[in-house]
């Protein structure tokens, strides 16, 4: 059977795509303009701002640890991304109710961060949706989903942009509750999802003879990336508007421009051969991060912003569809903490930028943001390095002993 044959047989793939569909423009349509509320409806400064940003990077990585673990002990996943789910409709109504920043604090630890767990959860549903079907075709399953995930960006960040533009940020949080619960009501309707089908396909993908490896160094490189990142995006729209006195609109499309060249990067996967292992290729893709900021950081108008963003979206294809399979593999037959833990390195690395690049811009300007965000994924990049030279030694080194027993 062909590839898109076998995607097309997988299981509820539909109801999933249709799902993750919403949950991209839920989330595509408010997230980059999260900060532009915070500081033009709210009046934070860049430091309050980042505080904020922070509370819900930390909130979320809370929350979805702890939903991980027990999605992982539950006969179903449905019930924990229903739940993520209502918290995050509740929590974008919440928005448009006050401005208030100690009450926007409390929504956001208590609603938003329980509902950005909607998204690892809803990966590792769909993920325990294909636990009959051959391993090599559930992850390529999970990276088409991914796929469609992106084709949601390519298109929220402008709507939304015409949402402020046409009803401000409480139309715009409406709008994004909305279709939340749609996504909600999509779920609600489709497959079982019983984590147990999935554990036994995931345990037989990945038994490989040699030592483990240093998962808390991965981890780490992971979450440095997430911090730059989450940097660059939050930073982003405000370079553009303020010091570039772009519109929101040039947002929208620097944004959306980046979401649709990810999906092609993202299906190459899927359809062409691979050469190369995840490893290798994430940490190309690190390498190649630096690059972006360092255009980002030249330049002072469109085109060059516009190039970037084409080097940002190869990175993203290759990070957030083969990272996840890479912590699956990591962590075999614990799809829910796996997924989870993919997902928190960027909301760790998130806890971190909100605080950073709030104080940094506050002392140095939007611009130099981007400097510090490249010194972080040079950091990323080179642990990375280290983790899969260290890793191959060890191997060899085991290979060498089995021969000799």
């Amino acid at each position: 059977m062909t590839t898109l044959g076998s995607l097309r047989a997988l299981p509820h793939s539909l109801s999933m795509s249709g799902a993750v569909l919403l949950l991209g423009l839920s989330t595509s349509l408010a997230g980059p303009y999260i900060p532009l509320f915070g500081s033009e409806l709210a009046h934070m400064s860049p430091l309050t701002l980042g505080i904020f940003m922070s509370l819900l990077a930390v909130s979320s990585i809370g929350v979805s640890l702890y939903m991980g673990r027990v999605s992982d002990r539950l006969a179903s996943r449905k019930p924990v991304v229903l739940l993520a789910v209502v918290a995050a409709v509740l929590g974008y109504v919440l928005l448009t109710t006050t401005t208030n920043y100690l009450a926007l604090c409390l929504i956001c630890v208590l609603f938003l961060g329980t509902g950005a767990a909607s998204f690892p959860q809803l990966f590792a549903f769909a993920r325990s949706q294909l636990g009959g079907v051959a391993p090599k075709t559930a992850e390529h399953g999970l990276t088409t989903l991914r796929s469609v995930f992106s084709l949601a960006w390519v298109v929220g960040p402008g709507v939304g942009a015409l949402v402020v533009s046409g009803l401000g940020f409480r139309g715009l949080f409406l709008v994004t509750a909305l279709l939340y619960a749609l996504a909600g009501v999509v779920v609600l309707s489709s497959g079982r999802g019983s984590s147990k089908r999935a554990t036994a396909p995931v345990q037989a993908a990945v038994k490989v003879s040699g030592p483990p490896p240093p998962l808390a160094l991965i981890v780490t490189s992971f979450v440095l990336y997430g911090a730059s990142l989450s940097m660059g995006g939050i930073a982003l729209p405000l370079y553009v508007t303020q010091v570039l006195h772009g519109s929101t609109g040039d947002v929208g499309l620097l944004i959306g421009l980046c979401a649709l060249l990810e999906i092609p990067v993202m299906l190459s996967f899927v359809f062409l051969p691979r050469r190369f292992s995840n490893q290798t290729l994430i940490i190309f893709a690190f390498g190649l991060f630096v690059l972006y900021f360092a255009l980002i950081w030249l330049a002072h108008g469109l085109p060059l912003l516009l190039l970037a963003q084409a080097i940002r979206a190869v990175v993203i294809g290759i990070a957030a569809s083969l990272g996840m399979a890479y912590f699956h593999d990591l962590l075999p037959g614990r799809v829910g903490v796996a997924t989870t833990l993919f997902v928190n390195t960027t909301s760790a690395g998130s806890m971190v930028a909100g605080l950073v690049s709030g104080a940094f811009a506050q002392a140095f300007g939007y611009r130099s943001v981007f400097l510090l965000c490249a010194a972080l994924t040079v950091a990323a990049w080179a642990l990375l390095l280290f983790v899969g030279r260290r890793q191959r030694r060890k191997v060899k080194a085991f290979a060498a002993e089995g021969r000799t027993d």
